[in-house]
């Protein structure tokens, strides 16, 4: 097992249309340490376990090893190898406007089963389509009561840094442009990747063969930290009957859903995807999902779709989307319009802007509580990451080179009208609309983005130097059962997350050079020396962290 944990994590390179460059693949004294084996070709088996009948036996299993990830390596890299394969194919021509073909999962079906989904699709109308509860509780009741105050609620009470005025070109928010070619042809070059053509739209990535593994690269980390496609209890037992994923980009994450119900007996699912962006139009026809995608411009309301449509509605990582100038509000209103009472809206996403873990124990669990909230902190312990609360010890990054990062992309998303923190928001957000929403909750996790020092010594262990000069230190002694070795599957899980951040950095190169004011030339030695600290050096190893994290709430279903 601790083969696969490895082989999935660590089998993505970055990928650039314009360079032969790749990311470096030298070995980290990480990697030495931990051993990690070679790439397995063996699929994964999904172990999104969730049922109460089990919960003992699964509290065992994960506190034993790293739960795999509801897809498996295999299918993966078919899907890269697809898209690998038509990006060289089409390369010639980087202005065509045919969409990149889709993520599918399609699981060894037999005839039959094929049969039965085609024959369904044929009989389809047009029209088908935390911590402990103590402290949630408190946290929730405490925001309520900031904002009825009129009082903003900040990124924590712990310190974050904070950028001046960049002197940028702000993208203005302007009425969406009449001309149809953005929809019919999406896609233009620009800086040698291929970026959506309307130059009005806040969005600030490329939509390329890299940007789209980085994207599924995320997915897959979030599903496995939040032990799911979804947090929200209201499907534990009852799977949504539609589901709407809005910006779904190539539709990763309603496949993935898609495939944690169907492994449940539960394959009628209707989902339906929204984006601007053409990039998951159909999926084939001997793939049992219940598909539709519509290609439509979020700035364009209402949305194209009938009152109270949705079961679920799902909103990820689509912060770098909504500017803050009334555009979340619109899409929140149009949210409440097409969720059915009794449904699901869900929202997961995660700040921008990195800061760094300080030297703390993660909260115990009990052995024989079949407590829900328990059973998240089991996961989280088992994946290696950190519940955050009020609490929790954050910091500045020590790391000079995501020091640098944040003041640039603070900077940069500051004149596109985008929050670099935007988790600070979503909260507030749904508790404005406690007269429609109910059972509204959260989890926040951060993602250590590789082996810490002050876990391998122990909380109140030995005084430490960061690489910047400060001293990092707690007092009393170390202990023995403090100090924490991780095994594969957790040094995979945070390899993956810095991953995603180093790819980040570089699907945004445009704005952060600009931010900088480097040349190239400057810009390519400094990335070229970040790449090598963070991958190479364990530039991260002083607790730089990947803050995520999950909102849900139901609609509240009229009196009887």
């Amino acid at each position: 097992m601790a083969e696969m944990h490895s082989a999935l994590f660590l089998s993505s390179p970055i990928l650039r249309e314009d360079r032969t460059k790749t990311l470096p693949t030298t070995k980290t004294s990480a990697d030495a340490d931990s051993s990690v084996p070679p790439l397995s070709s063996q699929p994964l088996n999904p172990l999104f376990k969730r049922s109460r009948q089990d919960s003992k036996c699964s509290k065992h299993t994960t506190r034993t090893k790293s739960s795999s990830l509801s897809t498996s390596a295999t299918s993966y890299s078919s899907h890269a190898s697809k898209l690998s394969s038509w990006d060289a194919e089409h390369r010639h021509d980087p202005m065509l406007s045919t969409p990149l073909p889709d993520y599918k999962h399609t699981a060894n079906q037999t005839n039959k089963s094929r049969a039965a989904a085609h024959a369904a699709k044929t009989n389809r109308t047009s029209s088908s389509t935390s911590d402990n509860s103590a402290e949630r509780r408190h946290a929730l009741q405490n925001a309520e009561s900031r904002i009825a105050r009129g009082e903003p609620l900040g990124r924590s009470d712990s310190h974050s840094s904070t950028t001046g005025s960049s002197g940028l070109t702000a993208v203005t928010s302007s009425d969406p442009t009449s001309n149809s070619e953005a929809l019919t042809r999406p896609f233009a070059l620009r800086n040698g990747r291929r970026y959506l053509r309307d130059t009005t739209l806040p969005y600030p990535l490329p939509c390329d063969l890299s940007e789209i593994h980085r994207q599924t690269l995320r997915t897959m980390l979030l599903c496995q930290v939040f032990n799911g496609p979804t947090c929200s209890a209201t499907f534990q037992t009852k799977p949504p009957k539609r589901v709407l994923e809005v910006g779904c980009g190539t539709a990763f994450w309603s496949v993935m859903c898609h495939r944690h119900f169907s492994q449940r007996g539960f394959s009628s699912i209707s989902f339906t995807g929204i984006d601007i962006a053409p990039l998951a139009p159909r999926m084939e026809s001997d793939d049992d999902m219940n598909w539709r995608f519509v290609q439509h411009d979020l700035r364009r309301v209402p949305l194209p779709f009938r009152d109270e449509e949705f079961n679920l509605i799902m909103i990820k990582d689509l912060s770098m989307v909504t500017p803050t100038t009334g555009m979340q509000q619109v899409l929140m209103d149009e949210y409440l319009r097409i969720l059915k009472p009794g449904g699901t809206l869900e929202i997961w996403d995660g700040d921008h802007s990195l800061r760094m873990l300080q030297p703390h124990a993660p909260p115990s669990t009990k052995e024989d509580d079949d407590d829900s909230e328990d059973e998240e902190q089991v996961h989280t312990n088992a994946m290696g990451t950190y519940t955050l609360t009020r609490q929790t010890p954050l910091a500045a990054p020590h790391n000079t080179y995501l020091n640098d990062y944040n003041t640039w992309i603070s900077q940069a998303l500051e004149a596109r009208k985008l929050s670099p923190m935007p988790c600070t928001s979503i909260l507030p957000m749904l508790l404005q609309e406690s007269e429609v929403l109910t059972d509204i909750d959260f989890r926040r996790l951060a993602i250590p983005l590789g082996e810490v020092r002050w876990e391998k010594e122990g909380v109140g262990g030995a005084v430490t130097q960061g690489s910047n000069g400060n001293i990092i230190s707690s007092k009393g002694k170390s202990r023995e059962a403090d100090r924490r070795t991780l095994t594969v599957g957790q040094l995979a899980l945070r390899r993956t997350a810095l991953m995603t951040v180093v790819q980040m950095i570089e699907s945004l190169e445009p704005l952060l050079r600009e931010a900088s004011g480097k040349v190239q030339d400057e810009w390519d030695r400094w990335q070229g020396n970040m790449m090598n600290d963070l991958l190479n050096q364990n530039g991260t190893s002083w607790g730089e962290c990947l803050e995520v994290g999950a909102w849900w709430a139901r609609k509240k279903k009229p009196p009887t």
